[in-house]
């Protein structure tokens, strides 16, 4: 009898305890307000160039480029990579074709002096920025999660947005005629 009245006043006792936390939560969820809600979800990278910085704000999975092309290319390379070197005319040519549409962004997924960038963009005759900025691991990181890639992805690796959303992706080196097609395409939506 004992062991039945104990066992009855402890499940009471949890049922008071977790019901109160319950409108508890509800009350603080209530106290947020919404733009707090949406200022933590926003996360901004700084792409720097040698002259020039862009930022990228990333809200619910677009982003957000506060340059004035419609599409934006970003290519994820690095100095030492044959295919991302050989890919380089391609992707110059592609930006004097398309400069009024598209701005290819080039960010650097090593570690590298600037003077060793800019020695490295009159070298290959690169017409496109290039950051070497300390986001650029972190944007790295997000485009893998976000393409379902591992963190340790293979380069080249380019992702193509139309107005701050994903339109197409590319692992390893892309031929230019399919990239110009692919870029056709992006520019009619």
């Amino acid at each position: 009898m004992k062991l039945k009245l104990l066992s009855v006043a402890t499940l009471v006792f949890l049922g008071l305890i977790t019901s109160g936390c319950d409108e508890k939560e509800k009350k603080t969820e209530e106290i947020i307000p919404k733009s707090v809600k949406e200022i933590e979800k926003t996360i901004t990278y700084t792409l720097k160039d040698a002259n020039t910085s862009i930022k990228i704000k990333e809200i619910d999975d677009k982003f957000e480029f506060n340059i004035d092309k419609p599409v934006v290319l970003l290519n994820f390379f690095a100095t030492w990579c044959p295919p991302c070197r050989a890919e380089i005319p391609h992707l110059a040519n592609l930006q004097n074709k398309y400069k009024d549409k598209l701005k290819i962004i080039s960010i650097l997924v090593e570690n590298k002096d600037p003077n060793e960038i800019e020695e490295f963009k009159k070298r290959y005759n690169i017409n496109y920025f290039v950051s070497n900025s300390s986001d650029n691991m972190n944007l790295a990181v997000k485009a893998a999660d976000m393409l379902h890639q591992p963190r340790n992805f293979s380069i080249p690796m380019m992702v193509l947005f139309v107005n701050g959303k994903y339109f197409r992706h590319y692992i390893g080196m892309v031929p230019e005629e399919m990239l110009e097609s692919d870029i056709k395409e992006a520019i009619k939506n």
